[in-house]
């Protein structure tokens, strides 16, 4: 029987985990826990490991490998496409259109997962339209263009195993020619350029708290400022009002210096601090720095940490913060 590999990649919530078991009538095998953050609104669980199905037509038996939408878990992306299904025969990308940023999403699942094999065959599946109309199809194609990809796409329903067939027939088809740009300034690096410390490195590669991470945040309505603060206690950076600048500091001081040394996966802790008014701050710690953000009150905590989640996991700027 001839076997073939697919393996399913992209954000939180796009579908993956219900495209596998649409198809394969829930015989899935899948690894999920709660979702801890504010992707809550949207669904109640997440892939943390992989999820995995075989689904057997005819003569074939397809092997399907669905990734964890969260930068955190990077390793099991690595180990799927590197290890698992380093010989699969095409890759299908799910993005929600629902999600705030698409575009990004776009990029940032694109640079990922072209990294381990940027010559297997990709397909992408659109869901989400029937909730938020736009991007269009239009709109996806031109930021394909842009990014000089050639991809088929789609704009589907998870739910629907006919859909999630399209796309597997799609992959399976004979391969095309997908531009390659082989400049050194290429924007896909591919693994063979990447040492083995690089490619499977647990500590994150870039700083956390960029220059470009702290101006976007910045500009999230209702933000008023931000401060970047070390382990010393000391202010690096601030847009703080003073007396928004010291209440910062007081609570920095009290979280013990072990709390911000968080280097695996680039993991970022996240603490909630209220004010005697209806402002709030939400606060940042890795890397042995504290970054703390100030917000009027009508901004929720939820809307904006959904905003910093999409912003931490797509700057990968190497420019950092400076007085």
């Amino acid at each position: 029987m001839n076997d073939k590999k697919i393996v399913f990649f992209g954000p939180v919530g796009a579908g993956k985990t219900t495209a596998i078991a649409a198809v394969t009538n829930d015989k899935s095998a899948s690894t999920e826990a709660r979702v801890s953050d504010s992707s809550i609104r949207r669904k109640k669980s997440t892939t943390v490991a992989m999820d995995y199905a075989l689904l057997e037509t005819g003569d074939e038996r397809i092997h399907l490998y669905g990734t964890p939408g969260q930068e955190r878990f990077r390793f099991m992306w690595e180990m799927i496409t590197t290890e698992l299904a380093h010989d699969c025969n095409g890759h299908i990308m799910l993005l929600d259109n629902a999600r705030h940023h698409p575009r990004q999403d776009l990029e940032f699942y694109l640079q990922n997962f072209r990294t381990y094999n940027p010559k297997i065959r990709l397909v992408i599946g659109i869901t989400g339209s029937d909730l938020i109309e736009t991007p269009s199809r239009s709109d996806y194609a031109g930021w394909l263009t842009e990014l000089e990809i050639k991809a088929p796409l789609f704009f589907i329903d998870a739910r629907k195993a006919e859909d999630i067939h399209m796309l597997i027939d799609e992959v399976l088809q004979s391969e095309i020619d997908i531009p390659q740009n082989t400049s050194p300034s290429s924007t896909w690096e591919t693994e063979e350029e990447m040492s083995i410390d690089e490619l499977f490195s647990t500590a994150p590669q870039f700083p956390v708290f960029t220059t470009e991470l702290v101006r976007d945040i910045e500009n999230i309505p209702q933000v008023t400022g931000t401060a970047l603060i070390n382990d010393d206690n000391q202010t690096e950076y601030s847009s703080l009002k003073s007396a928004e600048l010291d209440t910062l500091q007081q609570f920095s001081a009290e979280i013990p210096r072990g709390r911000r040394r968080i280097y695996d996966f680039g993991a970022v802790e996240s603490f909630h601090l209220s004010t005697e008014s209806t402002d709030h701050y939400t606060v940042l710690v890795a890397n042995e720095q504290l970054l703390g953000i100030h917000c009027k009150g009508q901004l929720s905590l939820l809307a904006l940490k959904q905003e910093i989640d999409n912003l931490l996991q797509w700057g990968k700027s190497t420019s950092t913060i400076s007085a």
